[in-house]
Parts: structure tokens; C-alpha cells; sequence
């Protein structure tokens, strides 16, 4: 009788613990605190705010912060997700706020280290541009912080993932969770350390080449340059060019004979025009006419250099 009593005593309180308490645990084994919906898909659920001590002066908390689930330690600079052997392997994140952020580059964990080749030329293949992300983009995201996301998505800067591919293709990664393209921005910026070097190094060889007098052979230049506000050369547009840019320039009145040449990267002159319009005038330059690359052009009145630019024609 006694057996039986308490038998009866136990189904009670554990009916009573299903029903009314806090803590509820349902005939599969899933607990809810709190809350408990039914749903297979959860061992664990937990309505609340809550609090995890690690220690006595460590702890994290799972907190509403106005409408958004919120993850914090007890301090600021108290807590670190992963280690230097246990790491994450992705994070998703829409904005990232950090001080610091640090690629592991030391010298003891590489190999086969080589120079980057033409770095110049895949930079100038390039194409920077500006844009907006889609609406449709911000999946499952509740109704009311789409609008802010969408706002936050206009104007930005970057490449197409697809073009970047087919110059640098290891600089492109395929997400296969959203089939997405993604861009390594951060290894871009060696070959743009080497591309600006490279770069460095024709402009002063073409410098040296004009002080010597080599880049303008047959100009017949004057180290005295006429009043530099009755001419003026502009930098052309567009800039870069595939198909034709336009160079704008002004010349005096009084000028006399004006040429307009342009030069390879080493000084060598490939081109040569003589403008007879005076005051504001323009020349169309044809980028079939030659190959891809970056050029130097020159202004020269009276045989006085009025200056020079650089243009910048990709395929």
C-alpha cells in the first residue's frame, strides 16, 4: 500500500512539473524553461534573459536589448571566441565594429614564397565601382529592419566578383551555403603595393627621360614655358578608356604652333598631333589605335612645355 502511495505521489508531482513549473521536459527528453513549444527540432528552450558563470567574475549574458537578441560578456575586453587551435571556420555577419584586426603573416608558416608577377597589369584590368545591394538581398529578416538595411546597402564601393575572376581568380571564393561569389578584398592589397611600385618605376624613368630631353625628341622644347594661363592642358575623359577618350586643351591666341604627343611608359613618343584651333578645342583619341596600358601625353606651344598627364587604356 505504501509503494502504491508513493507511486501515486510521484506521477502527481511529476504531472504537476509538466504543466505549471518553469522547467518542463517532455517524453523525448527536450527541456524548455520558460517556454517549451513542442517543436522536435529543439533539445533546449529557454525564454528569458540568462545568465552563464564561468567563473566568479566571468560570465555571459543572452539578453533583449530593445527588440534584438543580445550576446555579452560581463566586462568589455574580458572574453574571446575560439583559439589559436580551436578555430572558427566561418562567421556571418552584417556589420563588424573591431579595433583591431590582425592576418596571421608570419614568415614560419609560409612557403614557396615568389614574387608577384605583372601585379600592373592584373590591376589595371581592373574595375572599381560603385553600387547599391538589392533589396532581396536581406533574406529572412523581419519586415521592419529591411528599410534600414537597404539604406545602409547604397553607395558602396567594390568590384564584380565574376570580373575579378578572370584576372584574379584566387582573390574569388564561391560560398556554398548561398552560392554567392566573395571577394578576398584584404590580398588585394600586396599586388596594389607591387602594382604601385611598378608603377613608381616608369614614371621616374620617364621623368628621367623628359629631363634629358629623350621623351620630347623632335619637339624642340624651351626651358622658358610661355604664361601659363593663356594655355592649359586637361586630363582626359573618360579615364580609364576602352573604346575613345577625349584630351581638352586651351590654347593662346597668340600661340603660334601647338603639338600634342604621347608616350609610352619608357618615354618612347608613339603619336603626334598638330592642333591648329586656338582657345578651347578637344582631340579624340581612338584606343584601337593602340595597345592597353598606361600613357603619358604632352602639351607643347611655341616649343614650350605646357605639361603632361597620364591616361589609362584597358582592353
Amino acid at each position: 500500500m505504501k509503494k502504491v502511495f508513493l507511486f501515486v505521489l510521484a506521477t502527481l508531482f511529476l504531472f504537476c512539473i509538466s504543466s505549471e513549473a518553469q522547467l518542463k521536459m517532455d517524453s523525448n527528453g527536450d527541456v524548455g524553461i520558460g517556454y517549451m513549444s513542442g517543436d522536435p527540432n529543439y533539445k533546449l528552450q529557454v525564454r528569458g534573459d540568462v545568465q552563464i558563470d564561468v567563473s566568479s567574475s566571468c560570465k555571459f549574458y543572452f539578453l533583449l536589448n530593445g527588440t534584438s537578441p543580445l550576446f555579452r560578456p560581463s566586462w568589455s575586453n574580458s572574453a574571446r571566441i575560439g583559439l589559436e587551435n580551436y578555430k572558427l571556420y566561418y562567421l556571418y555577419s552584417n556589420n563588424v565594429w573591431y579595433d583591431n584586426l590582425y592576418d596571421m603573416s608570419d614568415i614560419s608558416i609560409k612557403e614557396n614564397v615568389r614574387a608577384i608577377e605583372s601585379p600592373l597589369a592584373a590591376i589595371l584590368q581592373i574595375r572599381g565601382i560603385q553600387y547599391d545591394l538589392k533589396r532581396d538581398y536581406f533574406t529572412n529578416t523581419q519586415e521592419e529592419n529591411i528599410d534600414k538595411l537597404v539604406e545602409e546597402g547604397k553607395n558602396k564601393y567594390g568590384v564584380i566578383a565574376q570580373e575579378l575572376k578572370e584576372v584574379l581568380p584566387d582573390l574569388v571564393v564561391n560560398n556554398e551555403e548561398s552560392t554567392l561569389l566573395g571577394v578576398n578584398y584584404v590580398e588585394m592589397i600586396p599586388i596594389l603595393i607591387e602594382a604601385i611600385k611598378e608603377q613608381q618605376i616608369q614614371i621616374e624613368e620617364l621623368q628621367a627621360a623628359i629631363g634629358s630631353g629623350e621623351a620630347l625628341k623632335g619637339a624642340a622644347v624651351n626651358t622658358t614655358s610661355p604664361d601659363p594661363e593663356s594655355s592649359t592642358l586637361f586630363q582626359n575623359a573618360p579615364n580609364p578608356f576602352t573604346e575613345e577618350t577625349t584630351i581638352s586643351y586651351s590654347l593662346g591666341e597668340m600661340v603660334g604652333s601647338a603639338i600634342l604627343f604621347i608616350y609610352d611608359m619608357s618615354g618612347k613618343q608613339l603619336r603626334s598631333y598638330n592642333l591648329h584651333e586656338r582657345g578651347d578645342s578637344q582631340i579624340n583619341i581612338i584606343g584601337g589605335e593602340l595597345d592597353a596600358g598606361m600613357y603619358m601625353y604632352s602639351l607643347v606651344a611655341d616649343g614650350s612645355l605646357i605639361g603632361t598627364k597620364q591616361m589609362l587604356l584597358t582592353d
